[in-house]
């Protein structure tokens, strides 16, 4: 199990990347909200709030996660460059 959750926010580089440490968090936190509401309070589930909130978590994860592929991208041209000598 801790080797599942270790890759779950590992980059390619072993390093530990934060916007997926934190959309796990949020996926966590959210789901366990969701269930206190439920179970300890006697509110009945609606979804559709549940669902906004996690679709905005998760859009806000991929948002992160490609503009840090963007970044990456850039800085891998530039490496190249300044190993080439150029």
């Amino acid at each position: 199990m801790r080797n599942f959750l270790k890759k779950l926010v590992d980059s390619g580089d072993s390093e530990v990347e934060a916007h997926l440490v934190l959309l796990c968090l949020g996926a966590v936190t959210l789901i366990g909200l969701s269930i206190y509401h439920v179970v300890c309070l006697q509110h009945a589930f609606d979804p559709d709030p549940y669902g906004q909130g996690l679709g905005c978590l998760l859009a806000g994860g991929g948002a992160a996660a490609w503009g840090q592929g963007l970044q990456r991208t850039a800085q891998g041209g530039k490496d190249k460059d300044d190993e080439s000598g150029q």
